[in-house]
């Protein structure tokens, strides 16, 4: 175990140093190739090497890593306003060149294996892989499991409330609450679901304090306690599948202790308690992938979080439908339960998004928000002035004043469009919906590099690492007329540098700075994916990665921008993902053992 961690060690470092000196991003692809190239150096056996030339090349390998430092490394940590930052980024490129250099002793026994095609190096302890599989681990019950992750949670959720009391409301959160207060009609732009839970607690507040910051708070605490018993709820479901002490405690250290899950508990999003609904959506599909005959308690489950998924977000609702072919094959053994929990869910859902709501006042986004994809392709034919006939581009001016498209189209922010769309006749477009699926494609077939560039900078970052953007900073209540203002309960310069930090980190630490990146997230999906399909075992699990995949598939599809919080729910759920892959690669290594 401790020369596993050594190698781990060793590669991170390795791969840090060799990031800062190629001034790369900590989300380039390069740093996974970097890491794993130098953990299998680590992972080979170099015992012909005599001490002498250990020595040699440990010498050697200073002096390389200090000349290259001397002269380039300065250079490479320039980009750094501390001082402080400076020197430990040098003292972290001088001892990732040394650690790569001396590790290259072991090049030759990776070349010699590889040919030989001999990678037993690489299998370390899986013959006890049996017994991991079998044992149970924890002898706490599944309650105390649940209780004391929560705990630990919230505890490390506590300060970032204190610090951003009585929570973080930006521009989304604001609208939310003007519909509370009575200033603006009550939509489902934002769904409306979740505006009557903060409502609910705001109104609470209200009663008990007649404070409304101190109003803010309650849901704010609400949304951290909530989060916490999800976050629970998945180590326990990791202990469940894996079956050691590692992967729960990893899952819980990833849930409590990576900065931007402390800052979205605290943040008035629809995304957060979206994101907990998924984790229990996730834990529930597990569980009946494991186990036989579903009966009527878990149709109950699945009714219930089949429904808040449809509503608490507009993608939640198109990957639940996405979703449902493949939850009634893979589950087919109960296909009449499973088809009448499903039909029931979906009729409930249709019900509230349509009469009900109706009944209510509660006014649908309108079509043009559903197309911030198309309408941004469209936009960089006229902003590239493509050749377009003189139908077509009738058809687009009955739309559109295309004056200032050139000056409003941004490559990575669809809104700019959309308004533009909105400011002239969207109504045209919606009541022409076959005619305008017409132009799209026809300029589609002629300019299809257009429509390719324009989708990869609007919505790149879900397929490809490396992309930049802003995770976790959200600070604050955002300028507003309604007196809600930010009161910290605790502060200070100490504070304040710290939770900086914290944040700046994932920017900074390769391989960690993967955990901040919706691109690392996409594909660990499309992986765990193929794993648990092609390599035997209970296939059933893939529902989950399903799931993931579908949510990922509407943002490629209509998201107006990359934003992290847009994957969230596919981020907390991947403990839960990646430990399955963990135990059915064990199973199958068992079996060949």
């Amino acid at each position: 175990m401790i020369n596993e961690l050594k190698n781990v060690l060793v590669a991170f470092i390795c791969t840090w140093g060799l990031q800062l000196l190629t001034g790369i991003t900590v989300r380039n692809p390069l740093t996974i190739v970097y890491f794993v190239i130098f953990w299998i150096l680590g992972c080979c056996k170099d015992g012909e090497r005599s001490n002498s030339v250990r020595a040699i090349t440990a010498v050697v390998s200073l002096a390389l890593a200090g000349l290259i430092t001397l002269f380039i490394g300065r250079e490479a940590v320039l980009g750094f306003d501390s001082g402080l930052f400076r020197l430990i980024g040098i003292v972290i490129i001088f001892t990732g060149l040394f650690l790569v250099f001396y590790s290259m002793i072991k090049l030759p026994a990776l070349i010699k294996n590889v040919l030989s095609r001999d990678f037993t190096f690489l299998l370390n302890n899986r013959k006890a892989t049996k017994k991991t599989v079998e044992g149970k681990v924890f002898e706490l019950s599944d309650i105390m499991v649940v209780a004391i992750s929560a705990l630990i949670c919230f505890l490390c959720y506590l300060p970032y409330f204190l610090y951003e009391y009585p929570g973080i409301m930006t521009a989304d959160s604001l609208v939310q609450y003007e519909q509370i207060i009575g200033v603006t009609p009550w939509s489902n732009h934002h769904p409306v679901v979740h505006t009557l839970v903060i409502s609910f607690f705001y109104r609470l507040g209200m009663a008990i304090t007649g404070d409304i910051n101190n109003s803010i708070s309650f849901y704010t605490v609400a949304q951290m306690i909530f989060m916490s018993v999800c976050c629970g709820r998945v180590v326990l479901q990791v202990k469940k599948v894996i079956g050691n002490v590692a992967g729960p405690v990893l899952a819980l250290a990833f849930f409590a202790l990576v900065p931007f899950n402390a800052v979205f508990a605290v943040t008035l999003w629809k995304d957060v308690p979206f994101a907990g609904i998924v984790m229990l959506t996730g834990c529930v599909l597990s569980d009946l992938a494991a186990g036989g005959k579903i009966k009527i308690g878990d149709c109950l489950k699945l009714f219930v979080l089949f429904v808040l998924l449809s509503l608490f977000r507009s993608n939640g609702w198109y990957a639940f439908i996405l979703c449902i072919p493949f939850i009634l094959y893979f589950f087919r053994e109960s296909f009449a339960r499973l088809a009448i929990t499903i039909a029931a869910a979906v009729i409930f859902v249709v019900m509230v998004k349509g009469p009900v709501m109706e009944g209510a006042g509660v006014t649908q986004p309108d079509f043009t928000e559903s197309l911030s994809v198309p309408v941004q392709q469209v936009a960089r034919v006229l902003v590239n002035d493509r050749k377009i006939s003189d139908e077509d581009m009738k058809l687009i001016t009955d739309v559109i004043d295309t004056t200032y498209i050139h000056e409003l189209y941004a490559p990575d922010f669809a809104d700019n469009i959309k308004e533009l769309v909105r400011a002239g006749h969207p109504e045209v477009i919606e009541n022409n919906k076959g005619t305008y699926l017409g132009l799209w494609l026809r300029l589609l077939t002629k300019y299809p590099l257009d429509y390719i560039r324009a989708w990869f900078d609007l919505v790149g970052g879900y397929v490809y690492t490396d992309f930049s953007y802003a995770v976790g900073d959200a600070d604050g209540i955002m300028a507003n007329g309604y007196g809600l203002v930010p009161t910290p309960l605790i502060g200070g310069k100490a504070v304040i540098k710290g939770k900086e930090i914290l944040i700046k980190l994932g920017g900074f630490v390769p391989i960690y700075g993967m955990l901040w990146c919706a691109g690392a997230y996409t594909w660990l999906v499309i992986f765990s994916l193929i794993a648990v399909l092609g390599k035997g075992g209970n296939k059933r699990c893939a529902v989950i990665m399903i799931l993931q995949a579908a949510m990922i598939a509407t943002l490629l599809i209509a998201a107006p921008v990359i934003d992290f919080r847009y994957e969230y729910a596919v981020v907390m759920l991947m403990p839960l993902t990646v430990s399955i892959c963990v135990i059915i690669n064990r199973e199958k290594t068992a079996k060949e053992l």
